[in-house]
């Protein structure tokens, strides 16, 4: 998977969230788009195979994610609190349209697809789950590799500088 990623800033928590246009980036490009408040990543919206295959590496070794804290306000690395709104967990709820694009609430409140003509195009995810499904799926992924891939992998490792000395 790709390190490319469309940031997006929400800065008014009032403002509506233009879905309609993050889903049509999302398909358009193949990219994610990290929604954020305040500089921090609340929810990333995936394109939709992008998360099949996370899951599909994560899930390897973890059939179910370790319980994720449910705070409605966090504080950042200042100590401000900041408050996170409906993008954090949604009540199940009637789905709604933007434009060519569905969106539907799970069940859990923290998922959530959006569907055109019927099929999957993205998913809208917590940034926390976000982030532990693309940590098991590194590790995962590591452990399937073939012994020539695994032998290239580690030679690579072996000619990185350690950690905290810079390469001069």
């Amino acid at each position: 998977m790709d390190d490319v990623k469309i940031v997006v800033e929400r800065r008014f928590a009032s403002d509506p969230i233009d879905y309609e246009r993050l889903v049509s980036l999302v398909e358009s490009t193949r990219e994610r788009v990290v929604l954020t408040e305040a500089d921090t990543p609340v929810s990333v919206l995936f394109p939709a195979e992008a998360v099949a295959e996370l899951e599909h590496w994560a899930r390897a070794d973890y059939p179910v994610p370790a319980s994720l804290p449910q705070d409605e306000e966090g504080e950042d690395a200042n100590g401000t609190t900041w408050d996170v709104g409906r993008l954090r967990v949604e009540p199940l709820a009637r789905p709604q349209e933007y434009g060519p694009y569905t969106r539907y609430v799970r069940a859990d409140g923290r998922r959530v697809p959006f569907a055109r003509g019927g099929t999957v195009i993205a998913v809208q995810l917590p940034a926390d789950e976000a982030a532990w499904l693309a940590d098991k799926t590194l590790h995962a992924r590591q452990g399937y590799m073939d012994p020539e891939q695994a032998a290239a992998f580690e030679e690579f490792l072996a000619r990185q500088p350690p950690v905290g000395e810079q390469e001069r």
